[in-house]
């Protein structure tokens, strides 16, 4: 039986979960032709939401969709390779003519991809060494997009590392290129939400007000809940509602973890038994000591105070006034001001995360795994 808990690759339509109002939201959102701003936490499902809106009809029978995750990048150059490869492999299945008319448009790299001489093939061929002129090729990328016969969706994923480019005013080179456009909107992702919100709040930036801003949250227990169970009872096996309840609260509905113990139980456990709170529990146990040794170099590369800092964090599970004197001494920390320099640079890392709550940050572990490791390492 096929594991319906899914925590890698594209996820089937019948084992999606939920997200029917924010799919109805971005079709709405892309159809009225306005470019949208997707922050999540990590792993809440942001890049499964943005492939579901990707397969309704209202999108799939009218637009060409595109997805690159920019993670890796760290320049320009890197960025362009991901975005014409991107467009690249979506494009060949669509045929010859089509893909003919990408190539005729990217002229700077028309001798790093076509087709291959003896088996007729579309190859693509493009190295970073071939990308001599990446502003140049950026403009071709988008005029192909705008000169497309069908319109365009294109997702990027962590957007926030253009922020992080040796190459001067990528915003704004970005930004010139895409306000000119009007057969292509932009889905722009991320986790890292202290950029993207600088990046498209701060009327200092060339991205400012330019997309519509939408927060992806958990999924309502009542209705994760109820998938669970129905997943279960479509395999023949069982699981009570204690225990899918507490897969939930150990993650407060953090989709990616809940669905990796749900994932393991599911796979692991004797499947003629109904799973309780206690195979929960011990499916955990497991997961955490798998996953210790990677979480214990992680720990290795940050200096005292960083790694103080985010043990501290870890242990409040949710941290507020992390600066205040009275957080410092609980902690036995040094002192505000090195707790704001550790807490910068684990926002960098990505290790922290934090959600506003009224005038002050709820700082986090990005990752509930690691959080849990920590809480009873240290």
């Amino acid at each position: 039986m096929e594991n319906p808990f899914y925590i890698t690759g594209i996820i089937p339509e019948p084992y999606f979960c939920d997200r029917d109002k924010e799919t109805m939201w971005f079709i709405r959102t892309l159809e009225n032709k306005a470019h949208i701003l997707l922050t999540s936490p990590r792993r809440m499902g942001k890049t499964q939401l943005i492939r579901h809106v990707y397969e309704q009809p209202a999108i799939k029978n009218s637009y060409y969709t595109f997805y690159t995750d920019i993670y890796p990048t760290t320049s320009l150059h890197e960025l362009v390779l991901f975005l014409s490869k991107e467009i690249y492999t979506v494009l060949v299945p669509k045929g010859k003519t089509v893909i003919d008319k990408f190539l005729a448009g990217i002229h700077s790299l028309a001798g790093s991809f076509g087709y291959d001489p003896i088996t007729g093939f579309p190859t693509f061929d493009v190295k970073l060494g071939d990308i001599h002129t990446p502003e140049l090729t950026l403009e071709e990328i988008f005029r192909y997009l705008e000169q497309a016969d069908k319109p365009c969706i294109f997702a990027i994923d962590e957007f926030q590392q253009i922020a992080d480019y040796p190459e001067k005013n990528v915003e704004a080179i970005l930004r010139t290129h895409i306000q000119k456009m009007s057969n292509c909107l932009f889905i722009y992702a991320g986790s890292n939400r202290h950029i993207l919100e600088n990046m498209f709040s701060s009327a200092a930036k060339p991205f400012y007000n330019s997309a519509e801003q939408t927060y992806l949250d958990c999924i309502p227990k009542e209705v994760y809940t109820s998938f669970a169970q129905e997943q279960f009872s479509k395999a023949g096996r069982k699981i009570s509602p204690e225990a899918v309840s507490l897969a939930y609260d150990m993650f407060e509905g953090h989709t990616y973890y809940v669905h990796n113990v749900l994932h393991n139980a599911f796979a692991y456990l004797d499947p003629d038994k109904t799973i309780d709170e206690s195979d929960i529990n011990k499916t955990l146990s497991d997961i955490l000591e798998e996953k210790g040794r990677s979480f214990a170099s992680v720990m290795n590369q940050l200096n005292y105070q960083q790694k103080e800092t985010l043990i501290a964090i870890a242990k409040e599970g949710k941290a507020c006034g992390v600066t205040s004197v009275a957080f410092v001494k609980k902690h036995a920390l040094k002192s505000p001001s090195s707790v704001q320099h550790a807490i910068n640079t684990l926002l960098e890392k990505q290790l922290l995360t934090y959600q506003n709550e009224g005038r002050t940050k709820a700082y986090s572990v990005s990752d509930r795994f690691l959080e849990m490791w920590i809480y009873r390492i240290y």
